[in-house]
């Protein structure tokens, strides 16, 4: 799967805060990309309207939609990393409903988005806590494949931990502290392999514990 990605400067406040961002706003960014009667904008849109209507009423630790993290994660690839590849957009709107979403399957992705946005989602996906003994079995082998993942998986799995992090200020201090020393663990290493994300990644943690002292 080829992805063209790249890299510009941006306001990365305005995507993280979500600041005067609407489905209308998000609409006029794609339909700068794509025509509106392209089959990838319709696709965007239709993934844009799934994710929403599945998500309507999950809220996060902070209080905000749940939506809203799908959103900006795209956001991150669509303004920040210039990603114009229509799948790994529509698979970052799609990106937690397998996980998340209990109606929701690899395979029914498949069917109504296709299989290359199936099996990004398949790869962002946690595997089923009962393949393994507990659940640092199942992190551990999770982080594991996805040092080994293709390039444009780790595109989307780290525009999805940079969110994360940067949203990490209404969590627990313990909920926090595991965070940054699972994203150190992990994900500055995959960032660095990939050279995807590494000095935002890394400003976001010291952020996080400068606050914590």
């Amino acid at each position: 799967m080829l992805i063209t990605l790249f890299i510009g400067d941006l306001d990365m406040k305005n995507i993280m805060t979500g600041t005067a961002e609407n489905h209308v706003a998000f609409s006029r960014r794609i339909a700068a990309v794509f025509p509106t009667l392209d089959a990838r904008y319709e696709m965007i849109e239709r993934a844009y309207n799934t994710a929403k209507d599945s998500f309507r009423g999950v809220m996060r630790d902070g209080g905000e939609r749940y939506f809203e993290h799908l959103r900006e994660v795209t956001l991150i690839l669509t303004d920040h990393l210039r990603v114009r590849d229509h799948r790994l957009i529509v698979a970052a709107l799609l990106h937690d409903m397998v996980e998340d979403v209990p109606f929701w399957s690899v395979e029914r992705i498949e069917r109504e988005f296709g299989r290359d946005i199936a099996v990004l989602v398949e790869w962002v996906t946690k595997p089923p806590q009962g393949s393994f003994p507990d659940k640092d079995a199942r992190d551990h082998a999770y982080h594991a494949r996805l040092l080994e993942a293709p390039r444009d998986v780790a595109i989307l799995k780290l525009a999805d931990r940079l969110h994360n992090v940067r949203t990490l200020w209404s969590c627990s201090p313990e909920k926090r502290q595991r965070k940054i020393e699972e994203t150190r663990r992990w994900y500055l290493p995959l960032a660095e392999k990939h050279i995807i994300l590494i000095h935002e990644l890394e400003t976001a943690l010291v952020a996080l514990e400068t606050e914590a002292m």
